[in-house]
């Protein structure tokens, strides 16, 4: 039996990959939560052991379509906004059916 220890350390990911459905500027990383919390993670604020940042994202122009549709209607066909809410909605009810009975 070889007892010598791996040259690397077996691991995997905490967190699965991002759906690539998820597109533009909206709800990628809602879904990315989304699954961690259907794996089973929990999540918890640990007060005055540390703090969070938030870097702005950079303008571009998926920003400006999304901001777009604050105003458009929810039916307008390339309503990007919608399109992204209607998948994660979709989404959930995929992982649903994939952890069924997996976690709590």
């Amino acid at each position: 039996m070889n007892t010598q220890p791996k040259p690397w350390d077996p691991w995997a990911p905490l967190s699965p990959y991002y759906d690539e459905r998820f597109h533009g500027y909206g709800k990628n990383k809602i879904q990315n939560i989304v699954h961690l919390q259907f794996k089973g993670y929990a999540f918890s604020v640990i007060p005055a052991l540390g703090f969070l940042t938030h870097h702005p994202h950079p303008h571009s122009k998926a920003m400006e379509k999304w901001k777009e549709f604050r105003q458009q209607p929810e039916d307008r066909k390339d309503n990007i906004k919608a399109e992204m809410r209607k998948l994660l909605k979709q989404y959930k009810g995929e992982l649903i059916k994939e952890y069924k009975g997996k976690y709590k």
